[in-house]
């Protein structure tokens, strides 16, 4: 920064016409006193155009934007300023003005003043300077454009070197552009490469998300797969439960069908209602039926075989699905009994007294009928199924005789009794053979 300048001292001879003024400065480098005189005089009343000082256009220009501000603000206190436009060069300044910057100090001196502020900013240097200073300085000026002098030479030969350099590159032009052109091929085969490689980073990436895809895929099948095998073991398991079981079941249902056919070939009413003979008498699962004078046969056992033979034409009735139109069998064991259509109850079991008599009689005649209907309806079966020989009788009942043979009670003798129920039996054994086959 610029040292501080002292303020100038000015003297003023007292004169009339002309005046004149002494400047002290000191040196802005050495602090050494300096004297400036300004020699030409200047009268009292020297008009407008003779107190102006020409600066350089540097200067000028400088010094005119700094006081704008200041002369308008003057020149509007008093009513106005001086009007007119000046060159580029100059300064104009007013007595007036002159005289309000420092009372008693001559405006040169001020001007001068801010004339080596405006040099000392402009340049390296402070201003003012002294004689000593004033030719150091030139020196160093000298020094300084003597080494920008040298240095311009160095560039001017440095720049014919890069002008030399520049020819022999210019005989090189055709391989730079061959090499230019295999560059721009090599940078294309780059990018290229580039976009290729991001596009497999992008497909390696979607492979690896894939990949974490199938792998939980596989864990979920061997899961499954482990859980299929868990429950296919269980199930064949299960299923070998459910074979052997099916095997014991085919078994016995072979079994069973091996005894329902010894059983289809067995006749059940031969087993259970046997009839057969024992000399004079006929017989029913042991028990006689009748009774003679030098073999006398208790009435319960005639009253068994009666129930039995009762039961036996009941039974072949219901397999036939027959039913008798005038008298209904009822099978009661030891005590059989016969009803008629009106409701009439007979009993076909003994012993009984004479009074009682006949109604032993009409329960053996409702028994012969029943058994004559049973005997017709089986004749009439054969001849609608067109069977030859149909079935008949071997004897032939009517009314209450059987081969013309008295069966019933009263007024009868044992033998022809005893007689008439054996044929009788003969009868219904038949009958049950017809039955028995009807059934295989």
């Amino acid at each position: 920064s610029s040292p501080s300048r002292p303020s100038p001292r000015a003297s003023t001879p007292s004169t009339s016409t002309t005046r004149a003024t002494t400047l002290e400065f000191k040196c802005a480098a050495c602090a050494s006193l300096l004297n400036f005189i300004n020699a030409p005089a200047v009268p009292a009343n020297a008009t407008l155009e003779e107190s102006f000082v020409l600066l350089a256009p540097e200067l000028a220009s400088r010094e005119r934007r700094e006081r704008s501000a200041a002369l308008e603000a003057s020149s509007n206190a008093r009513g106005g300023a001086h009007g007119g436009q000046f060159g580029d060069s100059f300064v104009v300044l007013s007595r007036g003005a002159r005289r309000a910057r420092h009372e008693g100090l001559d405006i040169k001196a001020s001007t001068l003043s801010r004339i080596f502020d405006i040099a000392s900013d402009m340049s390296d240097v402070d201003h003012p300077l002294c004689d000593a200073c004033a030719g150091m300085a030139l020196a160093e000026v000298k020094r300084r454009t003597a080494q920008a002098e040298s240095e311009c030479a160095a560039y001017e030969e440095t720049l014919e070197r890069l002008r030399e350099a520049e020819d022999e590159t210019n005989a090189t032009n055709d391989d730079v552009g061959n090499i230019s052109h295999a560059v721009e091929d090599l940078e294309l085969a780059e990018r290229e490469a580039e976009e290729t490689i991001q596009a497999l980073e992008a497909e390696l990436e979607a492979t690896r998300v894939a990949r974490s895809k199938l792998a939980k895929k596989a864990a979920a099948l061997d899961e499954a797969e482990e859980t299929y095998w868990h429950e296919f073991h269980a199930f064949k398991k299960n299923l070998n439960a459910h074979l052997e079981k099916r095997d014991s079941i085919l078994a016995r249902i072979e079994q069973a069908q091996t005894h329902v056919g010894r059983l289809e070939k067995t006749n059940v009413f031969n087993d259970a209602f046997h009839i057969w003979t024992d000399g004079a008498f006929g017989t029913i699962n042991g028990f006689r039926l009748g009774r003679l004078p030098n073999a006398v046969v208790e009435w319960d056992e005639i009253n068994a075989s009666f129930g039995l033979t009762c039961l036996l034409l009941h039974s072949m009735a219901r397999m036939c699905k027959f039913t008798f139109t005038q008298y209904k069998l009822m099978p009661l064991g030891s005590f059989p009994k016969v009803r008629d259509a009106n409701g009439n109850v007979f009993e076909l079991y003994g012993p009984f007294s004479i009074i009682s008599s006949h109604k032993y009689d009409k329960a053996i005649l409702g028994f012969l009928t029943c058994l004559s209907e049973l005997a017709e309806f089986m004749r009439a079966r054969d001849v609608r199924q067109q069977v030859n020989p149909p079935f008949e009788l071997p004897y032939s009942i009517s009314g209450d005789k059987v081969d013309g043979k008295k069966m019933s009670f009263t007024f009868n003798r044992d033998e022809n009794w005893t007689s008439a129920l054996r044929l009788m039996l003969t009868d219904l054994k038949l009958m049950l053979a017809w039955c028995s086959h009807k059934d295989s």
